[in-house]
């Protein structure tokens, strides 16, 4: 037993410290905003990316403290949102009905692009359309039954045609038969009938024109008057949580299983993570995008039903926290068509040419056998023919040199497996058996020295004057060069694109900002002037913030110009050792505490005419983008020195036409930051493009243009995870020395 004094000695000792926890414990945190997340149903990977931003703590970096419920079948969303048990919910499309019912709802993103609905049954009932459930029972759930009776009216069924009952949440009646089918997530029930090993078939709405949205992030119109930048961060974090979790799919499986109440194995939730993937269709569109048409489509579709009536509204349905003109789309669109365009073309020549070389095969099989020895010793192809054995009888001396022989009679009795390459014999007994022709039968073969090399191979039976089969022939060309010619002309073709698309949106942003320029120096003006004649008050400051706004509008003009290389500029000799020493103050300053900056150069002093505000303008930007690259500490390098640059170095570059080669002033800005995909790297320079939440994207785009009105040229060679180097290359002044060596 505890002494009297040692309780008190312990209970001052406690005291003490809980005074200390009560005086100093708020300086140590910052005070969060606790919200509610209503989810749609039990925890699964269907709510992975909420999980990931709790986990990763992206709400916490948001401010905010966000709880997460669990939803089933007696859960009523549109009554959590509007009586304030939550502040969000993930819900289906159906909100829609109750916006028009006067319940102020709001959809702030679409994180399934395609609903998981469906109509499962089994395979063994032979039903592959909706016309064939006429007649017939299915049970579905309340949320499903709006897209699985669009289904059957779109396929001209009556509405009485398919009888529907409650959903047991089993398949038990189906498979018994005593249903016909049953309404179902393709998240979940076919990973349950899978694994059992019960055959079964889909019958997907979106397949008969009934595409609805699948799993959608929902708010009030309360929380966004009262809360807006709560529910922009709330968004932001939430759909950052969903990169995550699509890219790290194991790991939140794991974090599902540990943290949350679970009741499924993890190979269900990795089959539940693949189908996500499908439904988000995220390869082509963002995590979270919402088209209004969509939207129409599905609010078209309830009026049809019954659900809605024609006079609805989308109006303040739809969240918009940018309510600026996006032509991104039509961008997007006329280059997809213009791509298909091209390809469609390339795909037609390569058809025409594979006709030729068909025809030209077929005539050559119906030579005589006179002809055929003198032209087998001149085609510029590898001909052998081979006995039924497939040993060789005969050859040209272009066959010879490809299986790496000195001679055509070196080969005479050799097999495939006696030749110094490696050859496939795939084939050969459907030629000589059959009597059938392989033709243009593209083949890779490792040579003698381990090189891969390309082939089309024909094969057709070699008949006597019996027509009886005594072998086969085979025609074999080495296509490697093609095949490097094919991929350079598709580069140049994608570099042409490119070029296409920069001038096209050059000529359409240098008219613009021509002409709103002129119109923002009339509005400057007569702002000027009311400014002048009014007395100091409320009109003033009014025309003191319209002069301000025409600043920000001029100055947003002179970067779109300088984006399409017709800025103003003021060229003049440089030294860029001085300049590079004068500017870096400023460097440094754009870069945070954690990033160093160091500099190498070859000590020579080299001169270039150019704008030394663009350049420095330029450096920025480059420098900007390479510490916001880096996570964590770090050091951004910059080299700077002279080269000699042949037509060859210039060409793979971002500038068309390329400059002409020459010696050239190289600064190259190099980071260990995270690097880019290939998909970001074709992308950079596109204006309005950004990986960022922030900014307008312009700052590669006027970069380009820089480096374009310097008659210079700009390359990337960037890996994910890898780093960035990038390269510029400016032409020094012609009386500059030509590169020592």
């Amino acid at each position: 037993m505890v002494p009297n004094f040692q309780l008190l000695r312990l209970h001052r000792h406690l005291f003490a410290g809980l005074a200390l926890v009560l005086l100093f414990g708020p300086l140590t945190g910052v005070a969060q905003e606790h919200v509610v997340l209503q989810l749609k149903w039990k925890h699964a990977f269907q709510f992975a990316g909420f999980y990931a931003a709790v986990e990763k703590g992206f709400y916490k970096e948001a401010g905010l403290d966000v709880t997460l419920v669990e939803g089933g079948p007696e859960t009523h969303f549109a009554d959590e949102l509007t009586k304030g048990r939550c502040q969000y919910a993930v819900a289906l499309s159906s909100m829609l009905i109750h916006r028009q019912e006067g319940k102020p709802l709001v959809a702030l993103a679409a994180i399934l692009q395609h609903s998981p609905e469906v109509l499962l049954v089994p395979e063994k009932s032979g039903i592959n359309t909706p016309h064939q459930m006429a007649g017939k029972t299915v049970a579905v759930s309340p949320e499903d039954t709006p897209a699985l009776l669009a289904m059957f009216k779109n396929e001209g069924l009556a509405a009485d045609a398919v009888k529907t009952i409650p959903y047991e949440f089993s398949p038990e009646k189906m498979l018994s038969g005593e249903i016909a089918g049953m309404g179902a997530y393709t998240i979940n029930e076919p990973f349950q009938l899978r694994t059992v090993g019960i055959p079964y078939r889909l019958l997907q709405p979106r397949d008969y024109g009934v595409d609805f949205y699948g799993d959608c992030l929902y708010t009030t119109d309360q929380e966004i008057a009262l809360h807006p930048a709560r529910v922009r961060a709330f968004l932001d974090a939430s759909l950052k949580g969903w990169h995550y979790a699509m890219s790290h799919r194991e790991e939140l499986v794991s974090i599902i299983k540990n943290r949350y109440d679970c009741p499924y194995s993890r190979e269900a939730l990795l089959f539940e993570a693949d189908e996500m993937a499908r439904l988000m269709f995220s390869e082509l569109i963002e995590i979270g995008h919402m088209n209004e048409g969509r939207w129409r489509h599905i609010g078209d579709t309830y009026v049809r039903l019954g659900m809605l009536t024609p006079d609805y509204e989308l109006e303040g349905f739809l969240y918009d926290r940018n309510p600026k003109t996006d032509l991104s789309w039509l961008l997007w669109t006329l280059g997809a068509t213009v791509g298909s365009t091209l390809l469609l073309g390339g795909l037609l020549l390569i058809l025409i040419r594979i006709n030729k070389r068909i025809k030209n095969a077929e005539r050559q099989a119906r030579e005589s056998q006179a002809m055929l020895q003198t032209i087998i010793n001149t085609i510029p192809v590898g001909v052998v023919w081979k006995d039924r054995d497939s040993r060789i009888l005969g050859c040209n001396q272009v066959f010879a040199t490809y299986a790496g022989l000195g001679s055509p009679e070196q080969a005479r009795g050799l097999t495939s497996e006696t030749l110094p390459w490696v050859e496939s014999e795939d084939g050969n007994d459907q030629v000589v058996e059959e009597g059938r022709k392989i033709l243009l039968a593209e083949k890779t073969l490792t040579d003698k020295d381990g090189k891969t090399r390309h082939f089309y191979e024909s094969k057709v039976p070699l008949k006597d004057e019996q027509n009886q089969t005594i072998g086969l022939l085979s025609v074999v060309e080495d296509i490697t060069s093609l095949k490097t010619a094919e991929q350079h002309q598709t580069k140049l073709k994608d570099r042409l694109l490119q070029s296409q698309k920069y001038e096209s949106l050059h000529r359409l942003a240098n008219g613009v900002c021509h002409h709103s320029n002129n119109i923002l120096q009339a509005l400057t003006s007569y702002a000027e002037l009311a400014r002048m004649q009014s007395p100091p008050g409320q009109t003033r400051d009014f025309m003191d913030g319209v002069l301000r706004e025409s600043q920000r509008v001029a100055a947003l003009n002179r970067v779109l110009l300088t984006c399409t290389g017709h800025g103003l500029h003021q060229f003049e000799k440089t030294d860029i050792k001085r300049f590079i020493e004068e500017s870096m103050p400023t460097l440094k300053c754009c870069l945070p505490g954690s990033h160093l900056l160091e500099w190498q150069h070859e000590g020579l002093d080299v001169n270039i005419l150019a704008d030394r505000e663009s350049l420095r303008h330029l450096l920025i930007n480059l420098l900007t983008n390479a510490s916001e690259a880096t996570e964590g500490a770090g050091t951004i390098h910059l080299h700077t020195g002279k080269t000699l640059c042949t037509s060859s170095d210039l060409q793979e570059n971002h500038v068309e036409p390329a400059p002409a080669p020459g010696p050239y002033l190289y600064m190259d800005i190099i980071d260990t930051g995270r690097g880019m995909t290939p998909e970001v790297l074709q992308m950079v320079f596109d204006p309005f493009f950004s990986t960022k939440f922030t900014g307008r994207g312009l700052g590669m785009a006027a970069t380009l243009g820089i480096v374009k009105s310097h008659h210079g040229t700009i390359k990337i060679q960037s890996e994910a995870g890898h780093g960035t180097t990038v390269r510029v290359l400016l032409p020094l002044l012609k009386e500059e020395a030509a590169l020592k060596t």
